[in-house]
């Protein structure tokens, strides 16, 4: 399974759709779509707003946006800090929405990032993040003898600016100290895949496998041990044991 493959498959796990409710969308809205990977959320928010403009920095990806658009989503390729928010607005008018899914927390100054982005939003635009919380270490058992060592390593890849595992824990501090007012939060957002009760369904461990297959710096880290490592967080993951630990959170603001 490819990394394409694997963006694909989580499409169906994610039911986007339950979000919007949450949100303070007009049919007048021109959005950005932050890391809009295969795009979904984009196609989703293009049939209820004036203009959607998705960006990621996967050329697969925003080709393969490129070939299903509609006539009211547009498509960038770039990273988050190059993206030219002025031509946007030229282009399309006021931005006066946000939408971040699992993709800020590859930024190693977001607090900064999510300033710069109050600035650019309509004054009453609406931002909304939605990430994990040490969906690793979450997801292992407590008494698990890995549990300290991997939660070692998600803080650490915080201080090395690499990935914030902890991302969704922070958001709604960062998004207040960036200046916005929350609207909703949702600290234990249910998803089959990253923060779910009892026994995980198969094309959830295959997806899971797949993902521990590509992790490189903690097979570094577990050396000789990654193997064991893997067979026992995937073990727990099919167990009924298995519980959900707040490892995916949803937050809300507005300008």
């Amino acid at each position: 399974m490819n990394l394409f493959q694997e963006y694909e498959k989580q499409q169906e796990w994610r039911e986007w759709e339950r979000f919007i409710e949450f949100i303070p969308l007009t049919a007048n809205d021109t959005i950005v779509d932050l890391g809009c990977s295969v795009g979904d959320v984009s196609r989703m928010f293009s049939r209820q707003v004036k203009h959607v403009v998705g960006v990621d920095i996967n050329d697969e990806f925003i080709t393969f946006c490129d070939s299903r658009k509609t006539t009211n989503e547009t498509f960038v390729l770039s990273d988050f800090l190059s993206l030219d928010y002025l031509e946007i607005q030229r282009s399309f008018g006021e931005v006066n929405g946000i939408w971040a899914s699992y993709s800020l927390s590859y930024l190693s100054d977001p607090i900064s990032y999510l300033t710069s982005l109050y600035s650019v939003l309509n004054e009453g635009g609406w931002i909304a993040l939605l990430d994990v919380s040490c969906f690793i270490s979450g997801n292992l058992a407590k008494d698990s003898k890995y549990y300290t060592r991997v939660l070692s390593f998600e803080q650490a890849s915080y201080r090395s600016g690499l990935y914030d595992f902890d991302f969704g824990g922070k958001m709604q501090a960062m998004l207040q100290q960036a200046g916005f007012d929350i609207v909703h939060v949702n600290e234990d957002v249910f998803d089959p895949e990253l923060n779910f009760s009892g026994v995980a369904l198969v094309e959830v461990i295959e997806g899971w496998t797949a993902r521990l297959g590509r992790m490189k710096k903690l097979r570094d880290l577990l050396d000789e041990e990654y193997t064991e490592f893997c067979d026992e967080f995937l073990a727990n993951l099919s167990a009924n044991t298995h519980d959900k630990r707040g490892n995916v959170r949803f937050v809300v603001a507005k300008k």
